[in-house]
């Protein structure tokens, strides 16, 4: 019989696996990677975002962004990676070693996260809803509290809920304390109202949370995002301004263009500008009134930057002209900006389709199954800002 002799780190992390509950037996199925820092980086599809190691958490879990359809998820630090091909309902393990020191488990979880599920809206489905279009912004009407009317943007571009801070002393919300918020006025502390109410149509939210903040518009109450229907189909019908609420997916969704739901919300874009071809995944932004913007993790591949050209230059930024073609349908000479990745910034911009680009289509977002559908709609023909206006613009400040 062979004898295998047991080094003091392997006998170091067959006690941490006993620690942590893990089977013995099991502990050579869980891979063991170095790392010189706290510090990795979470890739989970498009997603790319940085994950501290903490050694203090007995079990740090990651939640997959659209758990329900298969994937691949790798945890990378300095001195190496590991991937996991993920299936709904499962929990994938691993141990980061720090200095050889410190031990970190780290868990991939393949399952709804409890924070959004938490938030899914009790009512009957499908619930249809009728909403405003104020320039190119969604705006759902709804009840705060029991007793408060409020106009609600629908921000796809939305991480947190908000309210306004014209609006909540009108609102009565009570603040019990404070968080980070990151948005176009910078990252600021910012107060948080929580347990609150909310209705909009048959859907109904409890212990919902507030940040407040001062970059809302006039007559804006509240934002609310899509992760607020993360376990629901969202339809988004323009031609007859309906916002329905599925759970299961709608018939007509056969007549749609069909896509995977990367990055939460982006769509497979292909950009043809200044000769050179690009196939890139923007985001869908839809508290953005506007067409376009080129943000850092597009201008920071290899060559990009070098190759945008440019009509102007201003504060930094390179003003281009473009094609982008979105499910067959191809906007020409799109003028919009475009960030110098070489420059810091306290946020790395994104690169996102604004309002004025979306509602030439009518959607449908499966959540569940990390689908989206697109159809072109009656407003297909209407304008955007392209080069056109762009020289009737550059005419008149030149007068």
């Amino acid at each position: 019989m062979a004898y295998t002799k047991i080094t003091s780190r392997c006998a170091s992390i067959l006690l941490l696996c006993l620690a942590l509950g893990i089977p013995a037996l099991a502990q050579k199925k869980i891979p063991v990677i170095r790392s010189t820092t706290r510090h990795s980086t979470i890739y989970d599809g498009m997603i790319k975002m940085p994950w501290d190691l903490d050694p203090k958490v007995k079990t740090d879990v990651y939640y997959v962004n659209v758990p329900r359809r298969p994937g691949k998820v790798t945890l990378a630090t300095d001195q190496g990676q590991v991937s996991f091909k993920t299936k709904f309902g499962n929990d994938y393990d691993l141990i980061v070693l720090i200095n050889d020191k410190d031990s970190c488990h780290v868990r991939i979880s393949a399952k709804d996260d409890p924070a959004t599920r938490a938030l899914s809206p009790g009512g009957s489905f499908p619930d249809t809803i009728s909403f405003t279009l104020k320039g190119s912004r969604i705006y759902l009407p709804g009840i705060l509290n029991g007793k408060d009317t409020v106009s609600i943007q629908f921000d796809t571009g939305a991480n947190a809920a908000c309210v306004s801070k014209a609006s909540s002393e009108r609102l009565k919300l009570v603040f019990g304390g404070k968080t980070i918020l990151s948005n176009s006025q910078g990252v600021n502390e910012v107060r948080k109202s929580v347990n609150n109410k909310l209705t909009v149509g048959r859907l109904h939210f409890n212990s919902m949370s507030f940040v407040e903040t001062g970059n809302m518009q006039p007559g804006e109450d509240l934002i609310i995002g899509y992760n607020l229907l993360r376990h629901k189909i969202i339809e988004i019908d323009y031609d007859k301004h309906l916002f329905i609420v599925h759970d299961k997916l709608p018939v007509n969704a056969k007549s749609f263009v069909k896509q995977p739901l990367v990055n939460r919300l982006s769509l497979k874009t292909n950009i043809v500008q200044n000769g050179k071809k690009y196939i890139f995944w923007v985001g869908m932004d839809t508290g953005r009134d506007g067409t376009m913007l080129i943000g850092q993790e597009f201008t920071e591949q290899p060559g990009v930057w070098e190759n945008l050209k440019e009509l102007t230059m201003i504060n930094g930024r390179k003003i281009i002209r473009l094609d982008a073609t979105i499910a067959g349908v191809t906007f020409k000479d799109i003028v919009t900006n475009a960030a110098d990745p070489t420059k810091p910034a306290a946020r790395r911009t994104g690169t996102y389709f604004g309002n004025v680009i979306l509602n030439h289509f009518n959607w449908i977002i499966d959540n569940v199954n990390g689908c989206i559908y697109l159809k072109p709609n009656s407003r297909i023909n209407e304008p955007y800002s392209n080069y056109s206006s762009y020289e009737s613009e550059m005419k008149k400040l030149n007068q």
